[in-house]
């Protein structure tokens, strides 16, 4: 899926509504970006650096917009920060005013700061409550030397979250001028280039600045970058005295230009030299989300892999090995060993963070190891997530909170089963389909299982229906089984499931819910319009995606298959897409694509349907209702689209 978060505030007309745009255009500038990285960094492609400068007006526009939303913050005056220029040693007082105009939280909440600290190489979180003065909150924290900069989000425990108020400041030193790093920490917007000098300037072997401009210059200027990044590399590849920095910026800089090899050398030299040194795990960090985005495996990806390891067993109480931990968790080859010291390490320091609780008992579901210590740790990540601590721990909007509680349900709901607690587990597995998502299946699936332990047949059959509705292929696999072994073949199976599918939709507690299709009005690339109005009474199917969304390029084909088999059956295709016209046209000469294209379309993608995860799959049944949504890349979209397709026309068909 191309993905993920990030924060900004507000103007002080049409609060609401221009928040939840930029925040969109955020996500979708980060996904973008994320791809043309992985684009320009291992293809090099001239085909692909031309599509990027052809965008590259388009980027800067977003960047400029977003840095403008950020900047506006010290208008509101919903928070400040005093004093203004804070420097180390000092205190710094953050102050959140209730009473200010648009401000979200009212003296009678309970306001905590959520805070990010920036330093040389690493960043740290803070958490606290607020104390309360009159109509204001307070907090303060003293500046501690080698700090860069700090932000401040402002929260509440029961899913209050005051975007506007999002405050952040660089730090200076105690002679006044800006700490190192202070200006990098601003690296990551439209004015990269001014931001790079000023932190050069001052501290010209801060070589991490380097890496930082990279990124932005290949995601604005395109076919310039390459160019650039290269004169870069060569001139920090002359410096003599080799610092974890330096090897840091070389290894993401010859990454960036295609060269896997000598960036995995450069990583291979940091390893060796600094085994404990933060840059270390930040290269291999890099390397590894890089090397993912391509699908590239192999040798240098397994070394890498190693020296992993390796870094978080001698590094276990570092961000770096937390983070990784919580992939582990889902890895049943993982080092069991090295997961509990990070999560025992992490419970110790952080008690009331769910996350290390929820990853060990995470691991040793998956590792079929330990239900007895299992069970008490996910017991306990749900009451902290229960009580909105996940919040105080990097988890701003709680959307991650909301995840992780489904995910926390279900997995206490098959460790139960497990250990033939079935009660238990059909109590727990219950909860966790009230947190389920329209397409999210594996708490139905759960419940099948645990009703086929029981003997219960017909209700693990409606589990398992409700399950495939919701696509899931395991439970469409259980069903084709059990019908065969019933009927002695699959014949009239298509019509079973469509048959049974539509009698739990109508008579089913379980069925999913609808909503009506936001109203849209579309030109597609050849000139025909798509009026929602006008297509009552057929099944609409959109796809929103872009050319640089790897995922959604991988599934063409099998979308293309659909349009051949429901031409004639009133359905109707259409794919918005963020690209212009000119890009699209080239595009579709070397990958056809049947869907009605719809360019610059990013009015449907934002402000209709709220997309931020490419590809998003949309199926509006005959009556203008949302029947499905399916949110990023899988091998199996275009099949679980095509059974909803059976569905909603009740068509008899032979399988495929």
């Amino acid at each position: 899926m191309a993905n993920r978060f990030a924060a900004v505030t507000s103007l002080d007309w049409d609060r609401s509504d221009n928040i939840h745009r930029q925040y969109t255009r955020v996500a979708i500038l980060k996904s973008q970006i994320s791809n043309l990285r992985s684009q320009i960094g291992i293809l090099g492609a001239v085909a692909v650096r031309k599509y990027w400068m052809k965008h590259s007006a388009k980027f800067v526009s977003l960047l400029i917009s977003i840095l403008f939303v950020l900047t506006i913050n010290s208008n509101a005056q919903i928070s400040r920060l005093e004093p203004e220029r804070p420097r180390w040693g000092e205190m710094l007082t953050i102050i959140y005013d209730a009473a200010a105009p648009g401000a979200k939280f009212t003296p009678e909440d309970d306001v905590y700061i959520a805070a990010r600290l920036t330093l040389p190489g690493f960043g740290e979180s803070l958490s606290a409550k607020m104390t309360k003065e009159g109509k204001r909150f307070k907090y303060q924290v003293q500046i501690r030397n080698n700090l860069s900069a700090i932000s401040f989000h402002f929260i509440t425990l029961n899913g209050g979250w005051d975007e506007s108020a999002y405050t952040t400041t660089i730090i200076y030193r105690g002679d006044g001028k800006p700490a190192r790093g202070a200006y990098e920490s601003k690296i990551s917007s439209g004015r990269y280039q001014e931001f790079f000098k000023q932190e050069t300037e001052l501290y010209p072997d801060n070589y991490t600045a380097y890496r930082a401009k990279w990124s932005m210059a290949a995601a604005i200027e395109g076919e310039k970058a390459g160019g650039m990044i290269n004169s870069d590399v060569k001139k920090l590849s002359s410096v003599q005295n080799e610092s974890p920095e330096l090897l840091y910026a070389l290894s993401g800089g010859h990454l960036l230009l295609g060269r896997e090899d000598k960036s995995r050398e450069l990583i291979r030299r940091l390893f060796e030299r600094f085994p404990e040194s933060n840059y270390t795990g930040l290269a291999i960090r890099d390397y590894e989300s890089e090397i993912a985005n391509l699908g590239i495996a192999g040798a240098g990806p397994a070394e890498i892999a190693g020296m992993k390891l390796s870094f978080i067993q001698r590094n276990p109480s570092t961000e770096f090995a937390r983070n990784a931990s919580t992939v582990m968790a889902q890895d049943q080859r993982a080092a069991l060993a090295a997961i509990e010291t990070i999560t025992e390490q992490w419970m110790k320091v952080e008690p009331e963070n769910p996350q290390p609780h929820f990853n060990l008992a995470q691991a040793y579901k998956n590792q079929y190891q330990k239900y007895d210590r299992a069970t008490p740790l996910i017991e306990r990540a749900i009451d902290l997530l229960i009580e909105g601590k996940l919040r105080l721990y990097g988890d701003i909007n709680g959307k991650q909170s909301s995840t992780m509680l489904l995910e926390a349900y279900i997995t206490s709901a098959d460790l139960a089963f497990r250990q033939t607690k079935y009660d238990k587990a059909l109590s727990a597995v219950k909860v966790a389909q009230s947190f389920e998502h329209e397409s999210g299946h594996a708490a139905h699936l759960l419940e099948a299982k645990i009703w086929i332990a029981m003997s219960q047949e017909a209700r693990a059959e409606k589990a398992f229906i409700e399950a495939w509705r919701r696509g899931s292929q395991e439970a469409e696999e259980r069903l084709k089984a059990r019908y065969k072994e019933k009927s002695g073949s699959l014949e009239g199976f298509d019509e079973y499931l469509l048959k049974t599918g539509n009698k739990n939709d109508t008579n089913g507690t379980a069925s999913m819910s609808k909503r009506p299709s936001p109203r849209f009005r579309v030109t597609s690339i050849d000139g025909k319009t798509f009026d929602s109005n006008a297509l009552q009474g057929k099944v609409v199917v959109i796809n929103l995606w872009f050319i640089a969304c790897g995922p959604c390029r991988k599934e063409i084909p099998k979308l293309n298959q659909l349009v051949a088999e429901f031409k004639d059956k009133n359905v109707v295709f259409i794919a918005p897409s963020h690209d212009n016209p000119v890009a699209l046209r080239s595009f579709l000469k070397i990958m056809p694509f049947d869907y009605n294209i719809i360019p610059n379309a990013e009015e449907i993608i934002i402000s209709k349907f709220n997309a931020t995860n490419f590809p998003t799959h949309i199926v509006i049944d005959q009556d203008g209702q949302i029947e499905l949504m399916l949110v990023g890349g899988n091998e199996r979209r275009p099949d679980e689209v095509r059974r909803v397709l059976l569905r909603l026309l009740n068509i008899q068909t032979s399988r495929r």
